[in-house]
């Protein structure tokens, strides 16, 4: 039987529910940085590896798509551990960067602080919240659940700050719940790499 979720974790989708009529619409190009061997049209933007490893906004099992509204906030979201742990650049590999056009109809938008209040929440704990420390205890983040609850309202997305370039913004796009009208495409898909399955051996 499913575990239930604490009364917090109940109050907190309510409040996030409560919050659809004041979604907003996203039309513009995103930006988005992986690996190569998620690099292909595939894998891209199925969310299928933060579903595998979670994230900020989204536990292990929520598929979920994060990318960037500008370049330099990509760049820094895509480097984080080294500039977290001070890496040697010795240890760098190779990544793609690729646009994708977003037209998204239901967006819960946490960088606005009004939205922020009304699920009871500050910018610095979203932001400083160590949710892999938390996630590695077996638990669920707060910033998890908000992506889990957002995701179970309605929401095809979360606008949200970056943790990693301060007045950046990202979006978290849950691409298993758009609705009809709503897209997310690649900007020149055949110009990625080909699906590690067609790598020569």
């Amino acid at each position: 039987m499913p575990k239930k979720d604490p009364p917090q974790v109940v109050e907190l989708f309510c409040q996030i529910a409560e919050l659809v009529p004041r979604a907003i619409t996203l039309n513009e190009i995103v930006v988005r940085s992986a690996g190569t061997r998620y690099a292909n049209e595939e894998d891209f933007l199925s969310g299928r590896g933060a579903a595998r490893h979670g994230g900020r906004w989204n536990r292990q099992g929520l598929r979920a798509v994060y990318a960037s509204l500008d370049l330099i906030t990509a760049t820094y979201e895509a480097y984080q551990n080294f500039l977290d742990y001070g890496f040697s650049l010795s240890a760098i590999r190779p990544r793609v960067t690729a646009g994708a056009l977003a037209k998204l109809g239901t967006v819960l938008d946490l960088t606005d602080s009004a939205i922020r209040r009304k699920i009871g929440f500050t910018l610095t704990e979203l932001l400083d919240e160590d949710w892999e420390a938390i996630q590695a205890r077996g638990e669920e983040s707060w910033t998890q659940a908000i992506g889990r609850g957002s995701r179970q309202a309605g929401f095809e997305a979360i606008l949200v700050p970056s943790a990693r370039h301060r007045g950046g913004r990202n979006i978290v796009i849950f691409p298993d719940g758009l609705a009809p009208g709503s897209s997310l495409a690649l900007l020149a898909p055949r110009d990625l790499p080909p699906h590690p399955s067609d790598w020569p051996s």
